[in-house]
C-alpha cells in the first residue's frame, strides 16, 4: 500500500505481528486489525500473497530481509526513530565493559566501520540517525 506512510494511516488495516510483540500492540493502538503469526517468514508471506496490508517490526529485519531477498516486492516505510542497544547489566562490576564497548563503538562510528559493516550485512546504513 502507497498509502501507508504513517502509523495513522495503519487504521482499518490489517496487520500480523507474533501477537506477545509491541509491535502488534502498536499496530492496534493505531487501528489496525492484527493477524498472530510464527515468524517473520509467515509474515513476509501473508504480505506478498496480499492477505494482510502491512507489518511492523524493527528497521534492521527488514533490511536483512531485502538485501536476502532483493526479488522480494515489499516497501519500507520508516516512521519511527527506534534504536538498536547493546544491553549490559547494571552495576560497578560491569562498568568497565559498558565503558569499553561505549569507547569502541564511538571509534568505529568515527572511523567507519560501523557504516561499513552496516552496509555490509543489511545492504544499508543503520548506524546513522
Amino acid at each position: 500500500y502507497d498509502e501507508i506512510n504513517s502509523m495513522e494511516d495503519l487504521e482499518g488495516k490489517t496487520t500480523a505481528n507474533t501477537i506477545s510483540s509491541t509491535y502488534a500492540t502498536q499496530a492496534e493502538a493505531h487501528g489496525a486489525t492484527v493477524t498472530g503469526v510464527d515468524d517473520l517468514n509467515q509474515t513476509i508471506e501473508l504480505l506478498l500473497s496480499g492477505r494482510i496490508d502491512a507489518t511492523l517490526n524493527a528497521e534492521v529485519v527488514f533490511a536483512d530481509y531485502v538485501k536476502e531477498h532483493p526479488e522480494a516486492n515489499i516497501k519500507i516505510a520508516t516512521f519511527s526513530d527506534e534504536k538498536v542497544a547493546i544491553p549490559i547489566r547494571k552495576g560497578d562490576d560491569t562498568a568497565t565493559l559498558l565503558a569499553a564497548v561505549n569507547d569502541a563503538l564511538k571509534e568505529m562510528s568515527e572511523d567507519g566501520t560501523l557504516t561499513a559493516l552496516s552496509e555490509k550485512y543489511f545492504g544499508t546504513d543503520i548506524s546513522k540517525e
